[in-house]
């Protein structure tokens, strides 16, 4: 049975060709107006559970269902209900139309008038940073990295449609990039009321949801609000990035057993994350252990946790017998 709150949902869905179990027993959802991840390495059944979202694919077992639809039964509903962005911009966008000229193009296909479609995509390309219709008339082709997965996002949104499933949107993109993009999404969802899906590999989108489904060799390990797993780690996920000059593996055994010190995350060159014990937050205590230890920190800076610093350490076993990490990127 549907739930009209939800606008995805998979209930109890398991995917099996020949003898292969590519999805079992899979189940998560997102409610109206939220971001949903799903996250997971190579192998882990992203793109089934894309493929059968999008019916593709029709599950062995289970139900899914899209803005209320049941997308086995109702197929025919998906072009009005939803939006599809390809991991490849360059596949759905033509290199010497224009953004506008492009999302005429695509508009056409669902029958939009010429004026629906240019007021359509002149909101949808401003949120997406398009100042000027100067930059709007810019041939594809000459766009940058960003500018190009902005189009293709776009043209998924050209129909109007309840829901906007992106596959691997910051795929190709430098860090700064990705996180421009994922900020794009964030107000898009917010200014448009359209629930997205993103599918990908990489666990900093995480931070950009309201909602994420980890998967490993088919099944789902994670599910939930990132912001609630945060609260897990101790002072509401507050931390300290602390910088050495120089930092070896010994140095660091020597601060996991400084007291106020819970937890320490390596997060690049001589650099670690420190965790302090709940009601142990002290910056001047913490220095002076430090130094104490013959190790003098050049920079220290208050920061907040990510998910990829909770589900590290939730693998390294900080919350219990340690697990084994899978193949998912998290930079």
């Amino acid at each position: 049975m549907k739930n009209d709150d939800r606008d995805i949902e998979l209930k109890n869905v398991s995917v099996k060709m020949r003898k292969a179990t590519i999805l079992e027993d899979i189940n998560f959802y997102a409610n109206h107006g939220e971001i949903l991840a799903i996250i997971g390495g190579s192998g882990a059944g992203k793109t089934t559970c894309l493929r059968v979202l999008t019916a593709q694919i029709k599950p062995t077992e289970g139900e899914v269902y899209l803005a209320g639809y049941n997308v086995l039964k109702e197929k025919e509903k998906l072009e009005e209900i939803l939006g599809y962005v390809p991991q490849l911009e360059e596949v759905s966008a033509y290199p010497e139309f224009s953004a506008l000229k492009n999302a005429y193009f695509f508009g056409k296909m669902y029958d939009l008038p010429k004026e629906q479609i240019k007021s359509r995509a002149t909101q949808v390309l401003q949120i997406l940073g398009f100042e000027t219709e100067e930059t709007m008339k810019k041939p594809f082709r000459e766009l940058s990295g960003g500018e190009k997965k902005r189009v293709s996002i776009c043209i998924g949104l050209i129909n109007n449609p309840k829901v906007l499933l992106l596959d691997e949107p910051t795929t190709g993109l430098d860090a700064h990039l990705r996180i421009e993009v994922l900020n794009y999404l964030r107000n898009l969802n917010k200014r448009l009321g359209v629930t997205i899906c993103i599918v990908s590999h990489d666990l900093e989108t995480a931070d950009f949801c309201d909602r994420i489904v980890i998967l490993d060799r088919g099944k789902v390990v994670v599910f939930g609000q990132p912001k609630e797993f945060l609260k897990n780690l101790p002072n509401d996920g507050r931390s300290v990035r602390v910088k050495f000059k120089y930092l070896t593996v010994e140095n660091q055994k020597k601060i996991k057993k400084i007291k106020p010190i819970k937890y320490i995350l390596s997060i690049g060159r001589n650099t670690l994350k420190i965790f302090p014990r709940e009601g142990k937050y002290n910056l001047g205590q913490l220095i002076e252990e430090l130094y104490r230890l013959d190790l003098e920190p050049q920079e220290l800076t208050e920061i907040e946790a990510t998910f990829a610093d909770y589900f590290r350490l939730v693998y390294q076993g900080a919350f219990g017998k340690k697990k084994d990490i899978f193949d998912i990127d998290f930079e």
